[in-house]
């Protein structure tokens, strides 16, 4: 890690203090629901908050149904409203990190509609 030492400290601060993951899950919502059937939204993320929260709203979008396997059909009202595309985020590769140092923590998550 470069930089000062407290560097990922005061991050993780000014995030908390300016409420920046909330909005941002809020956001990954909302903008799954815009999405035309068969559309994809694609989310680079550069902090582990910001991913957690990015992989929280795609799976609650993705849906999950409790019913027992042996039921024909779901009948727990669980909706989907498409499939998580990625199931482990898309890193850089070693080659990308060493030319481009920025993207040593970038994350990406891709959804689909259904």
């Amino acid at each position: 890690m470069n930089g000062h030492p407290a560097k990922r400290t005061f991050q993780a601060i000014r995030i908390e203090v300016n409420n920046e993951i909330e909005p941002l899950y809020e956001t990954v919502k909302q903008c799954v629901q815009c999405l035309n059937p068969k559309g994809r939204l694609c989310i680079i993320t550069f902090h582990s908050l910001e991913d957690r929260a990015v992989k929280k709203a795609f799976i609650e979008a993705q849906g999950k149904c409790t019913c027992p396997p042996d039921l024909p059909y779901c009948v727990c009202g669980a909706k989907s409203e498409g499939k998580i595309i990625t199931r482990k985020p898309i890193i850089p590769s070693k080659e990308e990190q060493e030319e481009n140092t920025r993207s040593k923590s970038a994350k990406l998550r891709i959804f689909e509609k259904t």
